[in-house]
């Protein structure tokens, strides 16, 4: 694996963050375009990513410009004629460019081969480059010190002589978003006076996980104990574990779930007293827009992708988990999951509410 060597931005003016997704891996990279800008205001910093995740980069004050390749699109209709077409007119809008650095913060082989793609001389990424893209890409080193993949990526950041000590995540929602959810929430009887807890049941993969009978009795506490209305997101694919919940509880609650965009969503998250979930890309959309969050989390590294800053609310039992720590662990289970009880995310959600309203 090559070392990048130092790079000096005041002779590069023309810049390219690659990080294709998936959502809160976009959004854990945010904080990277806004060092980079600071320390260096004559950068135009441009930002690579997939249609599906675009969202969390739109709106970007740092950014010059945000680019967008089909992703999953390609993936599946490899062979089609009209694919081709397409990346062949990706490749030429981004040999346009001429971008004179690129930052791979994905490391797999289809975010090293996009930066390969552009032309640039100089290509560099951080630490954990996999799938071969060590081979397109020069490597900066780990901080002993960068636990979180937030800090991660500033490694990068600071490789090339930014000033890091101030992490913000510039996620913004457009009015036109912000109107929506308004009379979405409005529709349902909840106005903007109105606190309310946001819950998405959802993960990226099934045995990360919680139960739905168990999302129903946290709802059904929520309602009874707090009279606060919970508001259900996700994305349309997750509308069985929505149906699934309401099935299992009589207390109501908002469906929201399939009903918004990225932007309508982070809109809802932000306007929570607090966020519920899952490992899923709404803790971190949470975490960038200053909302608390109660994140469950089952046998990945939640130390590394747990929800920034508010480590303390994240629920895991990863280190007493006896399939995680037995001599043959396996990395898909959902045995760390159903560790987590009701009434432990119930303590939480109560510790964290009275935190709101005495701050309020």
């Amino acid at each position: 694996m090559r070392t990048a060597s130092p790079v000096d931005l005041s002779r590069i003016q023309r810049v390219a963050i690659v990080k294709l997704s998936s959502i809160g891996d976009v959004v854990h990279a945010l904080p990277v375009s806004v060092a980079l800008k600071r320390s260096f205001p004559h950068l135009q910093i441009s930002w690579i990513t997939e249609e599906r995740c675009a969202e969390m980069v739109t709106g970007n004050p740092y950014l010059h410009e945000v680019l967008t390749i089909p992703g999953k699109a390609w993936r599946h209709g490899a062979w089609h004629p009209r694919t081709w077409q397409q990346v062949r007119q990706t490749v030429s809008l981004l040999r346009s460019r001429r971008f004179e650095l690129t930052i791979d913060l994905q490391g797999l082989l289809k975010s090293a081969v996009v930066a390969w793609l552009t032309g640039a001389p100089v290509r560099i990424g951080y630490h954990w480059q996999r799938e071969g893209a060590w081979l397109f890409n020069r490597v900066v080193p780990k901080e002993p010190t960068s636990v979180h993949v937030v800090q991660e990526y500033l490694d990068v950041a600071r490789f090339l002589g930014a000033k890091t000590e101030s992490v913000e995540f510039p996620l913004v929602i457009p009015d036109e978003a912000e109107e929506r959810v308004i009379r979405l929430l409005q529709g349902e009887s909840i106005s903007s006076a109105t606190g309310f807890v946001s819950i998405n049941p959802s993960a990226g993969q099934p045995f990360k996980r919680w139960r739905t009978e168990r999302w129903a009795e946290v709802i059904t506490h929520i309602h009874q104990r707090h009279r606060l209305p919970v508001v259900l997101v996700g994305s349309k694919a997750d509308r069985p574990l929505a149906e699934d919940i309401r099935a299992r509880t009589s207390a109501p609650f908002v469906d929201m779930v399939g009903r918004t965009n990225l932007k309508e969503l982070s809109a809802i998250v932000r306007r929570s007293l607090l966020h519920l979930c899952g490992d899923t890309g709404s803790a971190h959309i949470a975490v960038a827009l200053g909302t608390p969050v109660i994140g469950l989390y089952g046998p990945t590294n939640h130390r590394r992708t747990s929800p920034y800053g508010q480590e303390h609310r994240m629920m895991s039992h990863k280190e007493r988990c006896p399939v995680c720590t037995g001599p043959n662990p396996r990395r898909e289970h959902s045995d760390c999951m159903d560790m987590i009880t009701v009434d432990e995310v119930l303590e939480m959600v109560e510790r964290t509410l009275l935190e709101v309203t005495t701050h309020a």
